[in-house]
This record gives structure tokens, C-alpha cells and sequence, in this order.
């Protein structure tokens, strides 16, 4: 039995080796669809950090991959270039207000559930694969 499930350990790893890239792809198709193309600014250029920040990683020991946009480093404000905190993620999913802004003007952004996205492309893709969000 033993062999079995090394047998179906490594089929597993090699599976989700062989989708790694276009699961990525598929969450990047959510960021750019749920966020980027809501609005285009007018007052500065995008920089496409928070798309290009995605990443994928699979735990051998689990047989779990896992999709992400890591900006734990910080991302700066392409308006004055103040670092904004890895909570960009979630206020970008859950949505926020405050009273700053480029000149001084009220930011207030409906949540934009690019995980929910993301897990609907990928599960229409890839219907055989249990999908969950992890939030921080």
C-alpha cells in the first residue's frame, strides 16, 4: 500500500506541476479584470505591481498549491510614491475608504472580489480541483 501512495503522491506533484503556469495565468486574468480594467487612471501611470507580483508555490508535503500577489515588500503609491503595506491586498478585496488621495481628494473603492474571480476562472478550467481563499 505503501508504494500505492508514493505512486499517487508523485502523479499528484507532477499534476500540479503541469498546471502551476496556467493557474497563475488564470489569477493574473482575475487581478486584470477585476481591478485593472474597473477604471484607468488619469492622474498617473499604472505600474502593474500588483499584477505582476503573482506567484504560485506548491508544498511537496501537502499536495497544496498555493496562488498569490505578494507585495509584502511594500508597494509604493504610483500618485506620490508613500508606501502602501501588503493590506493592499485587502482592501482592494474587501474594499475601503479614507480622506487622502491625489490632491487631497476622497478615496472610496467598492470591494472588487478578485479571489472570487480568480477562483471561478480556475475551477471552470480545472473543475476537479478543490479551490479555497485563504485570507490573511
Amino acid at each position: 500500500m505503501d508504494d500505492l501512495s508514493t505512486q499517487f503522491k508523485a502523479q499528484t506533484d507532477l499534476y500540479l506541476e503541469s498546471i502551476q503556469t496556467r493557474i497563475a495565468e488564470l489569477f493574473k486574468e482575475s487581478i486584470q479584470e477585476s481591478i485593472y480594467d474597473y477604471y484607468s487612471p488619469t492622474e498617473y501611470n499604472r505600474t502593474n505591481m500588483f499584477l505582476e507580483s503573482t506567484k504560485t508555490h506548491i508544498d511537496l508535503e501537502t499536495g497544496i498549491m498555493y496562488v498569490y500577489s505578494d507585495l509584502n515588500s511594500g508597494y509604493p503609491s504610483a500618485v506620490d510614491g508613500s508606501p502602501q503595506y501588503s493590506r493592499i491586498n485587502s482592501f482592494i478585496e474587501s474594499g475601503h475608504s479614507d480622506s487622502t488621495g491625489y490632491g487631497g481628494e476622497y478615496h472610496s473603492y467598492e470591494k472588487r472580489d478578485y479571489l472570487e474571480k480568480a477562483k471561478e476562472l480556475i475551477i471552470q478550467e480545472f473543475p476537479e480541483l478543490n479551490i479555497q481563499i485563504l485570507k490573511e
